[in-house]
């Protein structure tokens, strides 16, 4: 529970909604079930006593590091040595899940009986990799079709707890299990077959790497005895990925020779390493001998020797453990002391943030960015850039500084002189302006922070001066236990006057226009995203047109007291996310689809009209709803490849040359494709359509292609005509 004093929540409020989120769990469970008296629905959920019932109840602040020192030097837990305040507000993680583990304890006792009458010893082991799976937390499964692959398929698809979903094309398997695990936060399983099978996963392997995406892979391969031997599909598949991957090992063909735990400890090290910082994809070649199916052949149970405790728990056999020192609340480290200085000193500082992934990343970067009073710029995967006003708060006075017009701004040749941050705080580590990137290089700070939690160089202006390997939250908390002095600026002032004039012109030229534009799509799609909706952006124009005309300070409405226990109280962050590893234009809507499937959210897909049909068989994936909400799949259709209109290449080269080769200049159906797939397809060509065909995909419930019409032309001619924004900035 985090409070602020000028909120105006008492205690008794934040107990009450505490309260009626646990009715909202006792309710979804029926009493009369036997699974209710069997100790699976904790006592103080179905009890009657109620907090606010203490008398005079005061909100205090805890962590584990305060309860430990607590407890190591015996001190006596009294009010007046906490942090307390009276008034108060709750913020629950975006996803309060209540669920018993009563389906794995019925499993227990079956597995081991399962696994001892498996037919071969390839479905032995096959059955110990998918069960370990599921006991790590890993129960989705993407699978390609394929013969070899067979033993790992069948024991996927009959295990009771994984979700398996299928398809055709690897390559869209692999981005679709790249998707989930940026939705969920947790990898999903790849399996598949050998040959160019498994070379197909490479580009999804490659973002997944470069992004810090964990999956796990398992590739089936033959036997030793027919490599090299001019045998079908048999390809040299060991370290098939290179550095790509965190981890690889070739596990040898099944056999009752080896210890069957050899199996389960080498799963074990692959899932630590693909969820240990930095994450990524794991690696496990998995050769099989024929019998690929429910074959009869004995095998020797002897192999199965150690296992025993591992039958009777739903542990994974090897738990890895992370120890970490615990020290007092506010006891900073030399490294941590420096930054705090340089922090309190600065005149003139400068938020950057990135890539956020979760609601509490934008949550602790809300509270930096208003403890610090420092102007905050924001990328359009930060999620802080597509916020909404909550209405409930008819005072709010937007009083965290945000910039989100930095790369217009910086159109201005007066202004880029004018803008020189002694100190820029980056969190997160990739930008998406190139405008900024190239201002970095030159505005030189007397410091330069960067904070992420993975350890790897993020740097390509070479200007870092200070690398934090931290989470958001960490540094967030951190600095928020300090008190910095509040400093007016009149830098801040200008910059903010700038930001203004900026969205105003913006707001203008984009509404003036009677055509429907492309930013114009980007700049009200932040509208059309209600309630839990979160979006998934495509690459070259489409992620470039949302960062620079996204919209902030939208309205929002919610249900209720629901949205005080979900988001920032002053306003809701949208969660933002694409493929920026390597930034290619493949796999993107296999990647939205599994990325709806991870976080199970509404997901709005916005992408180009050639990244559509590079991964149109990602159509198939769309067809398969198991656990998912429906999509809305905005298609922005310039009939080729806009961005390359806006590049020094476009003003020397040939316009024949520019259209093939280029432009890549199509008149492929849109419509057709969908029909083919049985997909629902809306075509839009004025701004009253785009906002009808976004009401009815809200109001139907089902997935459907909102395709937007429009050319390379307009949307070169409008960017064009904004860049002449440096001409308002004559006050720099």
């Amino acid at each position: 529970m985090i409070w602020d004093d000028s909120v105006s929540h008492t205690f008794e409020d934040a107990v009450s909604l505490f309260e009626s989120c646990f009715d909202q769990i006792q309710n979804s469970y029926d009493p009369l079930d036997s699974i209710f008296h069997k100790g699976f629905v904790p006592s103080y959920i179905s009890g009657d006593a109620h907090l606010s019932e203490t008398g005079n109840p005061q909100l205090v602040y805890l962590d584990t590091e305060l309860l430990a020192t607590i407890e190591a030097k015996g001190i006596p837990l009294t009010l007046d040595k906490f942090l307390s305040s009276d008034q108060s507000f709750v913020r629950f993680s975006p996803e309060f899940l209540f669920c018993s583990n009563m389906e794995l304890c019925l499993q227990q006792n079956e597995t081991e009986s399962f696994i001892k009458h498996c037919s071969n010893i390839n479905l032995a082991w096959a059955s110990l990799i998918v069960e370990e799976c599921v006991r790590l937390g890993f129960t989705y499964f993407c699978i390609a079709p394929g013969s070899r692959s067979s033993p790992l398929a069948l024991s996927a698809t009959c295990h009771p707890l994984t979700t398996c979903i299928s398809c055709y094309d690897e390559r869209s398997l692999g981005f679709h299990a790249l998707g989930y695990g940026r939705g969920s936060r947790k990898p999903a399983v790849v399996i598949t077959s050998s040959g160019t099978a498994v070379s197909n996963l490479l580009p999804s392997v490659v973002e997944a790497s470069q992004d810090f995406v964990p999956i796990i892979l398992l590739t089936a391969d033959r036997p030793p005895e027919l490599h090299d031997a001019g045998a079908n599909q048999a390809i040299n598949q060991v370290n098939h990925f290179g550095t790509f991957v965190r981890y690889f090992f070739n596990l040898p063909p099944p056999s009752d020779q080896i210890h069957a735990r050899m199996v389960l400890t080498t799963l074990d090290s692959a899932a630590y390493y693909a969820m240990q910082v930095p994450q990524g994809p794991v690696h496990l070649n998995c050769a099989f001998r024929e019998p690929l199916d429910y074959t009869d052949r004995d095998w020797n149970l002897d192999c199965l020797r150690g296992l025993d405790k591992w039958f009777t728990n739903s542990e994974p056999y090897t738990r890895y453990l992370i120890m970490k020192t615990v020290s007092a609340f506010g006891n900073y480290s030399c490294s941590v002391m420096e930054i705090l200085q340089i922090i309190e000193k600065a005149e003139q500082g400068l938020l950057l943030v990135g890539a956020l992934h979760t609601d509490d990343d934008m949550w602790a970067m809300a509270l930096l960015a208003k403890h610090l009073s420092w102007p905050i710029a924001t990328d359009i995967l930060s999620g802080l850039r597509l916020r909404k006003v909550v209405n409930l708060f008819p005072r709010f006075d937007k009083s965290i500084l945000f910039i989100d017009h930095i790369d217009q701004i910086l159109l201005s040749d007066s202004a880029k002189n004018w803008i020189s941050p002694d100190v820029i705080v980056q969190i997160g580590s990739r930008i998406t302006s190139k405008r900024v990137g190239m201002f970095l290089e030159t505005c030189s700070p007397s410091s330069y922070i960067l904070i992420d939690r993975h350890p790897c160089r993020h740097d390509p202006s070479h200007v870092v001066t200070h690398r934090i390997q931290a989470s958001v939250v960490e540094f967030a908390a951190s600095l928020c236990g300090r008190t910095f002095q509040r400093k007016t600026s009149r830098w801040t002032d200008i910059l903010m006057v700038a930001n203004s004039v900026v969205a105003q012109e913006i707001m203008f030229q984009i509404h003036s226009k009677w055509s429907l534009s492309e930013p114009y799509v980007a700049h009200v799609i932040g509208e059309s995203l209600y309630g839990d909706a979160i979006m998934f952006v495509g690459n070259s124009m489409v992620v470039r047109d949302l960062d620079m005309f996204g919209k902030g300070w939208t309205n929002y409405t919610s249900n209720g007291n629901s949205l005080m226990m979900h988001h920032f109280p002053e306003f809701v962050g949208t969660l933002v996310a694409g493929n920026r590893g390597a930034s290619g234009i493949d796999g993107l809507l296999s990647t939205a689809i599994g990325f709806a499937v991870g976080s199970n959210k509404h997901v709005f897909c916005v992408v180009g009209d050639i990244s559509f049909l590079h991964d149109t068989n990602g159509l198939a994936l769309l067809n398969q709803r198991a656990r998912r909400k429906p999509m809305t799949i905005i298609v922005v259709n310039n009939h080729g490849g806009a961005i390359f209109s806006l590049l020094p290449i476009a003003k020397n080269t040939s316009p024949q040359i520019l259209k093939k080769f280029f432009y890549t200049m199509h008149d492929i159906s849109i419509s057709n494709l969908c029909a083919a797939h049985r997909v629902k397809h809306l075509l839009v060509q004025t701004k009253a359509e785009l906002h009808d065909a976004l009401v009815k995909s809200k109001a139907e419930q089902i997935d459907c292609v909102v395709e937007v019409d429009n050319s390379i032309d307009s949307n070169a001619d409008f960017h064009r005509f904004t860049s002449k924004l440096n001409y308002f900035f004559t006050f720099f």
